[in-house]
């Protein structure tokens, strides 16, 4: 069992602290396991002085405990992720493992005066990422918005009660997988992340204002939401074939027609068809101005029929012409 025992004080402290015990000849902000812990990393961003961004993403090797120690401010952590734990909740501190469950992708929103115990088993696949907004970021903020502050303090306390309906909607789980994993062919910086992990936590302040209830932020079953994504991946994988319509697809769901159309539209902001066009277009101008492919061959590939047809689209998506020179 590897040990690690640490908090969310400082953000150059705790980069000092994993390069140490992980990679002491690191210079950059990403830290390498040893091959005898894990294969993967750790990332530490300061997006400011008091917003900070982590990023993990690796396959232990061995078990791992982490133990965040408690702090007197009361920051606020937020873990988007995509595998799952299960938390008990104790007086002092949280006790969390890691399970083999499916999840779809949800975050839980902590306070750092409440400590951590992480318990990763050898071969877990971890993928999350954790932005930490310090008090003195927030302090102003609330004094001049008490209600928002309430808000807050709201999803806090029930983010591990009700932690399966606090799902990641399609825009937060693209900017996830663009953090943790991002593409190899674009250039990877600081700038990045930091733009990401902004536009992230813009969602999670978007969420905190839907709150309603106290006992039900999110009133959808995880395990639907897991078919959505699940029929999501299979439309991404099959752009070359024809759009094969709502009723076939609810079925793969295991929903009704209704259901599935309008929990679809909830998560994607967009219908089952329009997301299937959509992501034909994001596939067309990636591989005519990625890969370099004609028109003729893009649209053979993926079962355009209509030239004129696909220009307007493409051009109403991207404001640019499929056949410009850039």
């Amino acid at each position: 069992m590897h040990k690690y025992v640490f908090d969310f004080a400082d953000i150059d402290e705790l980069r000092n602290y994993y390069r140490e015990q992980l990679d002491p000849d690191s210079v950059s902000d990403r830290i390498y396991f040893p091959p005898e812990i894990a294969d993967g990393y750790l990332s530490y961003y300061k997006i400011s002085p008091e917003v900070f961004l982590l990023v993990n993403n690796y396959k232990a090797n061995a078990d791992i405990e982490y133990i965040r120690r408690p702090i007197n401010e009361k920051d606020i952590i937020l873990h988007f992720r995509k595998y799952a734990l299960d938390h008990q909740i104790e007086k002092d501190q949280i006790i969390s493992r890691y399970s083999n469950g499916y999840t779809p992708g949800n975050m839980r929103c902590m306070d750092a005066q409440q400590g951590e115990q992480v318990f990763i088993t050898k071969g877990a696949e971890v993928r999350s990422t954790m932005i930490v907004l310090k008090s003195s970021y927030t302090k102003p903020y609330f004094m001049k918005n008490n209600d928002m502050a309430e808000k807050v303090d709201n999803y806090i306390r029930y983010s591990h009660q009700y932690i399966h309906k606090f799902y990641l909607s399609y825009k937060q789980s693209n900017l996830f997988d663009q953090i943790v994993q991002p593409h190899s062919d674009k250039v990877e910086n600081y700038l990045y992340f930091i733009a990401r992990g902004i536009r992230l936590l813009e969602t999670f302040w978007k969420d905190v204002l839907k709150w309603e209830t106290e006992s039900n932020p999110f009133n959808i079953n995880s395990a639907q939401v897991g078919n959505i994504y699940k029929v999501s991946n299979y439309l991404k994988k099959n752009l070359h074939e024809p759009f094969i319509g709502v009723d076939q697809l609810s079925t793969m769901a295991h929903m009704s027609r209704t259901n599935f159309f309008n929990m679809f539209k909830e998560i994607h902001n967009q219908t089952p068809l329009e997301f299937f066009n959509n992501k034909k277009l994001e596939s067309s101008y990636n591989m005519i101005f990625g890969e370099g492919l004609s028109i003729k061959e893009v649209m053979n590939s993926l079962n355009y029929s209509n030239s004129s047809k696909f220009r307007k689209a493409f051009f109403n998506k991207f404001d640019i012409y499929p056949d410009i020179i850039l």
